[in-house]
């Protein structure tokens, strides 16, 4: 089935978004397409209807999740997969459900509108995560959801490559993460989401043989450019800045920063991911008032497991 498992996760997402209603009044129905997310019936039913879906899938049944879609129901992908219909389905996700490790995803809804009024269009991006050690794969998807005898159902989900960076990427890194004992520096940092999750604010705390520092530091996707950036704030009054670059599970950070006391800090940031709860991390390339700094070797962090 390759990459079908897209078409499960994503329509999930329908669910964080509203879609149709039930035939208003002429004035009504004005107002609801001047404001497509004021339709608190449509979008309470569609909730419900994608909290059945995501049952049907964590109990990895698939009949019950095929009979989410219509009886000629649609998937594509990019690798060229296009199934048609509910049979064909059932046979592709009972497929994929015996094989399949562990899965996980991050979905970014960027844009949900109605149709008429029996029918919705949902775009976005999915994050496919296979085990926490693998590459993830971002992908771009469509869906269309329709309602037939009063039921909503997927009519048609399709995905493409895509290139985006987004700030689900980075879900892994919240809790709270501490380098192991004996490493060549120490490093305390906790990660949590922004009331939106638009954006991860982090604390930390980096003590080296030469340098220390301790602040707080806002991650998201800068808007002027559509790159994941980071921007730090140190507890003394330095700042700095930094693009973030995925290589499949691992990170290069391009920091630039001006310490308190007006010296220039350049080097490049490497993290990479060991397993869920473990990752190192590697300053190299660095320059303090464009004079060679330090490299420092990779340092082991591990996230801290809260206590029960």
């Amino acid at each position: 089935m390759g990459t079908s498992f897209f078409g499960v996760l994503i329509a999930c997402t329908l669910a964080t978004q509203p879609a149709s209603a039930e035939e208003p009044t002429a004035g009504k129905r004005e107002a609801a397409n001047a404001t497509p997310n004021a339709r608190p019936e449509d979008a309470a039913a569609i909730r419900a209807f994608m909290a059945s879906f995501a049952k049907a899938f964590e109990a990895r049944d698939a009949k019950a999740l095929v009979a989410h879609w219509t009886s000629t129901g649609e998937y594509r992908n990019s690798q060229g997969v296009n199934l048609r219909g509910r049979d064909k389905l059932e046979q592709s996700f009972a497929e994929f459900f015996a094989t399949t490790p562990e899965v996980t995803a991050q979905v970014e809804p960027s844009e949900s509108r109605f149709l008429s009024r029996d029918s919705a269009w949902e775009e976005g991006h999915v994050i496919i995560r296979r085990g926490p050690t693998e590459s993830a794969t971002d992908a771009h998807y469509s869906a269309l959801l329709v309602r037939e005898e009063g039921q909503w159902r997927l009519a048609m989900l399709s995905e493409s490559p895509g290139t985006e960076p987004l700030i689900a990427d980075l879900s892994w890194l919240i809790g709270d993460w501490v380098s192991a004992a004996g490493e060549n520096a120490e490093l305390r940092a906790t990660y949590e989401w922004a009331p939106n999750k638009k954006f991860i604010h982090a604390r930390f705390t980096l003590k080296e043989q030469n340098i220390a520092f301790t602040g707080h530091q806002v991650i998201g996707v800068d808007p002027a450019t559509g790159q994941l950036h980071s921007w730090t704030f140190e507890a003394d009054g330095g700042i700095g800045e930094a693009d973030w670059f995925r290589d499949g599970d691992n990170w290069v950070l391009d920091v630039t920063g001006t310490l308190a006391d007006g010296r220039s800090l350049t080097e490049t940031n490497i993290l990479r991911l060991v397993s869920a709860d473990v990752l190192t991390w590697q300053s190299v390339n660095r320059l303090l008032d464009d004079k060679d700094f330090p490299d420092l070797p990779p340092v082991k962090v591990t996230r801290v497991k809260p206590n029960k």
